[in-house]
């Protein structure tokens, strides 16, 4: 089989925007998604753990602007972790909101644990499996060791976080591990990207990923964290333009409000200066 080079004029979703993005530390990687998906062609996705729903959409989209007859799932309880905190039960809500219409007729979202949810797809049938549930190390070598039966002759797994070395989080420690049995590429801006080739029969669109040299390789990351900055800067302008909307709100409500006007003017000048504003 021959092997492809990287060219992402080939794949040019990967430049898309993406339609659905909210509060997330995957932002960064959505370009990589999008051209994942257009590369490997992917029959069957599963992610395990998708939260707001940001890395999940991103796949969707791509599935559906390149009319690809790929069958996406996502599996999670939407009900938080210590990681990830309590999830508000507005969250999963929100989410239908924006995925069902769009890509509700090929893509499910399936609320449930990891282990509940394997009983749902058979043995060797899965080609990309995203992995960013609880991120402890036995939490995701347990993941990962429970799913691989899942996974096809093209498989691949994506692990998120790997990049990040503080309290009980694991997933550097079980990428290390895992990286040295099989392929691998890893991006380390967004807080680390882990891409594992576990298939014997890889898609020729990604070889070069798991065969790339040091030159490659920075130019790789250099080229998508590139993308993904400048997604992750509209997201943070949006979350600040937000913010200020919200002070202007309070502004507006605190100055309308007697009670807090007296407030100050007390503060400021006293019970005289209070008295003497009333009388006007």
């Amino acid at each position: 089989m021959k092997q492809e080079m990287f060219n992402p004029l080939e794949h040019p979703v990967c430049l898309d925007y993406p339609g659905w993005i909210d509060a997330t530390a995957w932002a960064e990687h959505v370009p990589f998604a999008m051209f994942l998906v257009s590369a490997a062609r992917p029959r069957t996705i599963v992610e395990l753990g998708a939260y707001r729903g940001v890395s999940y959409c991103a796949f969707c989209q791509a599935v559906k602007a390149l009319e690809l007859s790929t069958k996406c799932h996502a599996v999670d309880t939407w009900q938080g972790d210590p990681h990830a905190g309590n999830i508000d039960e507005t969250v999963l809500g929100r989410l239908r909101l924006h995925h069902d219409p769009l890509y509700g007729d090929f893509s499910t979202l399936i609320p449930s644990t990891f282990g509940e949810a394997l009983v749902h797809f058979s043995d060797a049938t899965i080609d990309l499996l995203h992995i960013d549930g609880f991120h402890t190390y036995q939490a995701v070598k347990d993941d990962f060791e429970s799913w691989l039966p899942k996974l096809s002759d093209r498989g691949i797994v994506l692990f998120h976080d790997t990049n990040v070395r503080r309290d009980d989080f694991g997933v550097w420690r079980f990428w290390e591990e895992v990286r040295s049995l099989h392929r691998s590429f890893e991006f380390v801006h967004g807080h680390g990207l882990g891409i594992l080739a576990v298939g014997n029969e890889i898609p020729a669109g990604v070889q070069f990923l798991f065969s790339a040299n040091e030159e490659q390789t920075n130019l790789i990351r250099k080229f998508f964290s590139g993308l993904g900055a400048r997604i992750e800067a509209v997201r943070t302008r949006g979350e600040q333009l937000g913010y200020i909307e919200d002070l202007k709100t309070y502004e507006k409500i605190v100055n309308g409000s007697r009670i807090l006007r007296l407030y100050r003017v007390l503060k400021s000048e006293g019970l005289p200066g209070a008295i003497k504003r009333a009388r006007r």
